[in-house]
């Protein structure tokens, strides 16, 4: 059989599928048991043809999750301009969303997903991600109207990633801690968390004021 010649917007339609493939099973939490052989199946591509867009399962996941980032700084905009939303409930909202990823279709890794996929990568692949993380961090920040110096973005990121991870974790990869109070920790950490996104946000608006016209 002759093999198939794509154009290069079907390539494009393949990659993409490969992308949020692979988001979908992060949400699933079937992203450790998926291979690239399940992955090529879902899409309905051969094995071979899925190394003409990544060089392994690792690489396409980094991707993934940049091309989830611009999805997730247009939600939080479209937030922050809802009328009939106050800053701290889009605020929340935006951070319950990526606590219950698996709930709201956004891929948040597992313990087990970051460490498989750390062990797999380049330290120039891995310093690139981060770059980008930390980006993705400052620039949330400001549409949260916290300008760059308010808030070290690695610092959020932390938190944020922290809460998620550990919420995605219970109770399979850490059976000690107490799964029937998961949603109440969530909901301790987003607050405490906002709290302080608000009183930065306060401090700023304070000192815009203070400046004269």
């Amino acid at each position: 059989m002759a093999r198939k010649t794509y154009s290069e917007h079907e390539r494009e339609q393949v990659r993409e599928a490969l992308l949020t493939t692979a988001l979908q099973c992060i949400v699933d939490r079937g992203l450790i048991h998926s291979s690239i052989e399940v992955l090529c199946r879902k899409v309905g591509i051969s094995k071979s043809f899925f190394y003409t867009f990544f060089a392994s399962k690792e690489e396409l996941v980094l991707e993934a999750l940049r091309y989830q980032q611009p999805k997730l700084l247009q939600y939080a905009r479209q937030l922050m301009e809802d009328p009939a939303l106050s800053w701290q409930e889009g605020v929340r909202t935006f951070l319950e969303a990526c606590a219950y990823g698996e709930k709201k279709g956004i891929a948040v890794l597992s313990i087990e997903e970051e460490q498989e996929i750390y062990h797999c990568l380049s330290q120039e692949s891995f310093q690139t991600f981060r770059e980008d993380q930390t980006k993705l961090f400052r620039e949330l920040l400001m549409v949260f109207g916290l300008p760059a110096g308010s808030i070290e973005p690695r610092l959020f990121g932390n938190l944020a990633l922290s809460m998620m991870m550990v919420y995605k974790a219970i109770p399979d990869a850490m059976p000690f801690l107490f799964p029937e109070v998961a949603n109440d920790m969530v909901e301790f950490q987003i607050t405490a968390l906002l709290g302080e996104m608000l009183r930065v946000k306060e401090q700023t608006d304070r000192r815009n004021e203070d400046v004269p016209c």
